[in-house]
């Protein structure tokens, strides 16, 4: 499967052949169809241990998300490591791949739901005992900004000199802060029922 994702990284998705892959990882190529059945099983496991693997990974960071502001660093970090390991570059190769293979498509949405459920308990963290919990509904909350992320990879792909991304993050940020100090000051106004 690291075969099979460098790869994927490093060839693209009409590279990633089960010679190509193979040589990379010095095994016989007979061996991909003997455990996967073909290359593109090979390729949607390889997809699916890779972004578990992450997932895991920032499970860890999120815990200590405490606010909004906190998420949006938490993904700006994430957007640093994957442009380094190279994640986004088989994300891409995959959904290029996907769109003419339904199969790789729902693998690649399989993978998604991982990141999703992640960002969902960090906003339930952020937003506990809060005005925003009613606002914004974690898991639609969740989906939405894991769709922006995923665009602002992709944006960032097709020219990494142009991209924006560092400003949008910046932007984000900002907009957290004046969205939990305005709930904070209607808080202390307005109280929720049923709290001290």
């Amino acid at each position: 499967m690291n075969a099979a994702f460098e790869t994927l990284r490093d060839l693209g998705i009409t590279g990633a052949s089960a010679r190509a892959i193979a040589a990379r990882g010095e095994f016989n190529q007979a061996l991909i169809f003997y455990h996967f059945g073909s290359v593109t099983n090979l390729l949607m496991e390889a997809a699916r241990k890779a972004s578990a693997d992450r997932v895991e990974a920032y499970r860890a960071v999120t815990t200590d998300v405490g606010s909004l502001g906190d998420l949006v660093e938490v993904a700006r970090r994430l957007h640093r490591d994957s442009a380094q390991e190279g994640s986004v570059a088989v994300l891409t190769q995959l959904m290029a791949g996907a769109s003419a293979d339904q199969e790789l498509g729902a693998a690649v949405l399989d993978g998604f739901e991982g990141w999703i459920g992640l960002v969902e308990e960090a906003i339930g963290r952020a937003t506990d005992g809060s005005p925003l919990a009613g606002l914004f509904p974690a898991r639609e909350s969740a989906y939405a900004i894991s769709a922006l992320f995923l665009g602002i990879e992709l944006m960032e792909r097709l020219d990494p000199d142009r991209s924006e991304a560092e400003s949008v993050f910046d932007a984000l940020r900002n907009v957290a802060v004046v969205v939990e100090q305005a709930f904070s000051t209607m808080g202390s106004l307005f109280p929720i029922p049923g709290e001290d």
